[in-house]
């Protein structure tokens, strides 16, 4: 969206909100750019004074505000806001930066592959919680919906029928990607807004809508009497569009059953739309439908601009289906998929439900009494217990165990909103606390090279995370070897400097913190022996260790709990030396005082301690997929050591560590006499073997 400077006639201020520009301008008003006492930027909808003078309009106004208050948040641009009372009304919602769909395709070309599948199944996402709150859009369009660096969103959803109010036989909407139904002026359902998600699809893939452009009436009559010209389109997705484009409103799929179609593979075809019956009127010739130029090339600029808009949308393919399944998972009585959860308590105290909590009152989470941890059952142990359920069932039933254990939710995709308000509400309803792992930051963990443009994304990410946790309850693990792997040390080439670092991770937990009581954040301390206490202690003062809830240590090693509590409490000492002596060494005999950081331990791996290979490799690589290793204490927070809140499962039992060549030529791991999996995959004998050498075992 282009922001212009403020007019001379423009307030400078609306409600609580300072506006910053003008974003543009429709019939019911003037979107400016807003700002609220937070500093967060927001889009401020200033109506027209003509229209809100009208005490009926100000009545309806008041009504398609609280109906779209109620749309959730999923790829959509929800309202924040708005005062139907105001001198002059407004409207309050999240503000979106990046192009909107029609602008990225006409600098950019058409979308293809697995970017238009992913817009396709972002707007079906939006549609389904729209129709949800009971809303109809009445004007989705390539202009209303906006390709964020998160994904694709939807904006402008639930306000066109007040402007269809004010008008009486003007047409209402924008006439290429109107209904039949709109056009003959009838009721207008969710079905209309299928036919105007077809068209947008379209306009997607071949550049041009799919009834072509010319004068109104021409485009009109092509839309209630003419088939679609569907460019670009194939397999499963054409099935889909054409379907959408029905002229019958009653044979056109549902938000959800696109949602359905879009996350199943394969896609089963959907039966044609019934054929058209003889137009009333003859078609005029088809006049503007046009030939479109082939996208730019990949060297240009307006090639590279394609290419992060293509990864943008194509990141959502995977986040539709995944919300897909927490939307079904919410509509039945019994979970497919249930959550675990396990109760402990402090200092030896009966496990009770915990207390009730309010913004004002709640602090971290983890030094409470008889917390109970959340998560869903994790899914790859799940899926591979069903697969040998029948043939191996004593390894499905460890696999079953396994799985049931809570685990830490990675946050490491570009739409995690749904992620994490599946698992708050599911956690607030179950009493528990998620954990969620936050390992998203570019270059942070692998020191691959990244640009500043980059950073601002994941910073706003990172404020997307805070804005969908609120007020719940949650821990944030952020980060893991964002301070062992620093910019500009020797084992870190990364271009940049610790201090950009630094600055990075103090934006983001002062995200999750500020004006979010219930979130605990823990930053990296590494682990025992690397890169040492002094040198992480250094870092963890850098971070903003005194903003933060404390660290956590062990999540690239397999050190037993005794010692990485040992090596988390010299760390905590280590950090409160250095800040009352303002030096940079930690002298054994010092006196750390009494404000000692507090620290976490991730025992999902170190069960049975650290490797020690009996084979000479020129490089042992212990830390990769080391053979003989089990699964660790269970999470809890009853440690018996006051300055270790907690033991939790960050790391995944049965995820690979990568190819460990240990030194030598080719993939095969010399140890193990195999090609391990990707860094990442999930590898089931290696989770097999480490539910079975399990200290204590998985009971």
């Amino acid at each position: 969206m282009t922001l212009e400077a403020l007019r001379d006639g423009d307030p400078r201020q609306v409600g609580r909100y300072a506006l910053l520009g003008r974003l543009g301008e429709g019939g019911m008003g003037v979107v400016y750019l807003g700002e609220d006492p937070g500093g967060t930027r927001v889009a401020v909808k200033l109506i027209h004074a003509r229209m809100a003078s009208d005490p009926d309009f100000r009545r309806r106004f008041a009504r398609e505000v609280a109906a779209a208050r109620r749309v959730a948040r999923f790829c959509t641009a929800p309202v924040l806001d708005a005062d139907v009372r105001a001198d002059v009304a407004y409207l309050v919602t999240e503000y979106v930066e990046g192009p909107s769909l029609g602008d990225a395709v006409r600098d950019s070309g058409p979308l293809r592959g697995s970017a238009l599948d992913g817009l396709a199944a972002a707007m079906a996402m939006a549609l389904r919680a729209i129709h949800g709150a009971g809303v109809v859009h009445r004007d989705l369009k390539p202009s209303n919906v906006l390709l964020s660096q998160v994904g694709p969103k939807v904006i402008d959803f639930g306000i066109a029928r007040l402007a269809d109010a004010e008008v009486s036989s003007a047409i209402v909407g924008t006439p290429a990607y109107m209904s039949p139904e709109q056009v003959a002026g009838s009721r207008v359902g969710p079905a209309s807004d299928v036919f105007s998600w077809g068209c947008t699809v379209a306009f997607a893939a071949g550049g041009l809508p799919p009834f072509g452009s010319g004068s109104v009436p021409t485009i009109l009559l092509r839309i209630v009497n003419e088939a679609p010209e569907l460019r670009g389109l194939s397999g499963p997705l054409l099935d889909l569009v054409t379907a959408s484009l029905s002229k019958n409103p009653a044979t056109r799929p549902t938000a959800q059953e696109l949602m359905d179609h879009l996350s199943t593979t394969p896609t089963p075809a959907l039966p044609p739309p019934p054929p058209t019956e003889t137009p009333a009127a003859e078609a005029p010739p088809a006049e503007g439908r046009g030939t479109l130029p082939p996208p730019p090339p990949e060297g240009t600029a307006a090639g590279k601009r394609r290419t992060r808009l293509l990864a943008a949308s194509a990141a959502v393919v995977v986040a539709a289906a995944g919300v897909t399944a927490a939307l079904l998972w919410t509509r039945h009585d019994t979970p497919t998929t249930p959550h675990t959860a396990t109760t402990t308590t402090t200092k030896g105290t009966t496990a009770q439900e915990p207390p009730a909590r309010t913004a004002a009152t709640a602090r971290n989470p983890l030094r409470e009494n008889g917390v109970t941890f959340y998560s869903e059952q994790e899914k790859a142990a799940a899926r591979q217990a069903a697969v040998w359920r029948e043939d191996r069932p004593d390894d499905a039933a460890l696999m079953d165990r396994l799985a049931a254990v809570p685990h830490a939710i990675r946050l490491n995709q570009p739409e995690a909103r749904a992620t994490v308000e599946t698992a708050v509400t599911a956690a607030q309803e179950a009493g528990g606390v998620p954990v969620f792992l936050i390992n998203y930051m570019p270059g942070g963990g692998d020191c691959a090279a990244t640009g500043a443009g980059e950073m601002r994304v994941y910073q706003e990410w990172v404020r997307g995370v805070a804005r969908q946790i609120g007020d719940h309850r949650a821990v944030i693990i952020l980060e893991p070897s964002s301070l062992v792997n620093l910019p500009g040390t020797k084992d870190c080439k990364l271009a940049g400097t610790a201090e950009q670092r630094y600055r990075d991770l103090r934006e983001a937990v002062q995200s999750l913190k500020t004006g979010h009581p219930g979130t605990a954040v823990y930053l990296d301390g590494g682990q025992d022996l690397y890169p040492g206490t002094e040198i992480m202690a250094q870092r963890l003062i850098g971070a903003g260790i005194d903003r933060a809830d404390g660290f956590f240590v062990n999540t690239a090693s397999f050190q037993g709990t005794p010692t990485a509590v040992e090596y988390g409490k010299s760390l905590s000492a280590c950090v409160a030396v250095m800040r009352g002596t303002g030096g940079t060494t930690c002298p054994k005999d010092a006196d750390p005082g009494g404000d000692l950081p507090h620290f976490v331990v991730d025992t999902a791996r170190n069960g049975q301690g650290p490797w020690s290979p009996t084979k000479k490799y020129a490089d042992p690589q212990t830390w990769c997929n080391p053979p003989g290793r089990g699964v660790g204490e269970r999470p809890t927070t009853d440690t018996g050591e006051e300055l270790a809140d907690a033991y939790l499962w960050i790391s995944r039992a049965g995820s690979s560590g990568g190819r460990c060549r240990r030194g030598t030529n080719g993939d095969k791991d010399p140890e193990r006499g195999v090609v391990a999996p990707e860094s990442g995959e999930w590898w089931a004998d290696l989770a097999l073997e480490r539910a079975r050498n399990a200290r204590p075992p998985l009971r």
